[in-house]
């Protein structure tokens, strides 16, 4: 996750943590960001479709190196 997080642009990773670990709504994250709200909800579909895309391809590490 950390990795596909790198690779989303900084504005929309942004918005995305804020919703998704502030615990922000989108108009709360549109004040912390000032920016409008339609901006935001466009963010965050970015980040959220990026995600998805990277998580949908394979390239995310199968093996847990912590694990016996």
């Amino acid at each position: 996750l950390a990795t596909a997080l790198q690779d989303i642009p900084e504005a929309d990773r942004d918005a995305l943590l804020l919703l998704a670990w502030a615990d922000l709504d989108y108009e709360q994250i549109g004040q912390a960001l000032d920016i409008p709200l339609g901006t935001v909800r466009s963010r965050i579909h970015r980040a959220r479709r990026r995600l998805r895309a990277y998580l949908d391809s394979g390239d995310v590490a199968t093996d847990h190196p912590n694990e016996a």
